[in-house]
């Protein structure tokens, strides 16, 4: 099998998802592979120059994307084209792909197409083109399916092993940086900005430390912001705050996220959104603890603080469950190559 990948190392380490595990896959001698990475055509600097950059030259950036994946695709000649997302991609480049290749075209949706706010039209126009779609939250699949793909299955999101891992803070400064009673890493959506306000008033003196976009932009939470993390960061600030929090995007129509394998691969106590793909991966109490409302999530909170030993066993039970019950992107490359093979 020769797969062509098109992901992103935007975000690495954390992404991409899947490289390691093909080059694992090619050493065996199992298959080929050929890596396309999007974050070569784009500028993912926060600064003001790089974002006026990015808004000027998007559409030619795009155009050489596309160009590019097209020339890869002719001469690699894939039989399988795996698609992460597929922000940049054109519905007219999948079609030319699969003219000049004959490969299977799927998409591993690591957000709602329809989500304006995560995708841009171009993503769910292409949704026909593909022969498998792979989703990472049930409640898109029948949208998906009305939409014109052939067929569309569930693969959850996963953890990197070499990424994700206990590793409390231990240098001098890190306990300072990282140290918290409660912490949380993602967006400053409008539906989450409750949970933590009415947190912090009903427990004004919590360490609360948040990572992630736009919380330095309210005028209540931004002095718990706390920057950004990723790689080693994200361990550190994990495996140092005594509760983590994981809520989902309800904007992606999220069940479940990224975070929700990553954290218990850290060995993290986790607090999570109580959703039904939640309770079906970890049983309440026992592997995470969950809530419902900005006020279950106080209770909960004022709880588990005082309970150290009931913390540390939750997240003894959550990490075993995570690192021996085949969560990692290994394990779901090969479900994905398995749905391939079905269709081929």
């Amino acid at each position: 099998m020769r797969i062509l990948l098109y992901d992103t190392t935007a975000y690495c380490p954390a992404s991409p998802f899947y490289v390691a595990p093909l080059q694992d896959l090619a050493v065996k001698g199992d298959l080929q592979y050929e890596f396309f990475d999007e974050a070569k055509f784009f500028d993912g600097g926060r600064s003001i120059v790089s974002r006026l950059r990015r808004r000027v030259l998007a559409d030619y950036y795009r155009y050489a994307l596309n160009k590019e994946l097209r020339s890869v695709a002719q001469r690699f000649r894939p039989n399988v084209v795996l698609i992460l997302k597929g922000t940049f991609v054109f519905p007219e480049t999948l079609a030319e792909i699969k003219k000049l290749t004959g490969a299977l075209l799927v998409n591993y949706a690591t957000d709602d197409p329809f989500n304006p706010r995560a995708c841009p039209p171009c993503v769910a126009e292409s949704i026909p083109l593909y022969d498998l779609y792979v989703c990472t939250k049930k409640a898109i699949m029948g949208d998906v399916l009305q939409a014109g793909c052939r067929r569309v299955v569930y693969v959850p999101f996963a953890y990197k092993p070499e990424v994700h891992f206990p590793e409390p803070p231990s240098v001098t400064g890190e306990h300072e940086r990282f140290g918290a009673d409660v912490a949380f890493v993602g967006g400053c959506d409008a539906d989450r900005v409750p949970y933590f306000e009415k947190l912090t008033r009903a427990l004004p003196n919590l360490e609360l430390a948040l990572y992630g976009g736009y919380w330095n932009r309210d005028l209540w939470l931004r002095r718990y912001w706390r920057g950004y993390v990723f790689g080693r960061e994200f361990r550190l600030a994990a495996c140092a705050a005594k509760i983590n929090v994981n809520l989902v995007r309800r904007a992606n129509r999220d069940g479940h996220v990224m975070r929700t394998f990553e954290l218990p691969a850290c060995g993290a106590f986790v607090l999570a959104e109580r959703t039904a793909e939640h309770l079906e991966l970890f049983t309440e109490d026992r592997e995470v603890a969950y809530f419902g409302s900005p006020e279950e999530l106080a209770r909960k909170i004022e709880y588990y603080l005082s309970r150290d030993d009931e913390r540390a066993a939750i997240a003894e039970r959550g990490h075993r469950l995570v690192t021996s019950g085949g969560h990692t992107y290994k394990d779901r490359l090969l479900a994905i190559i398995d749905k391939a093979k079905e269709m081929m």
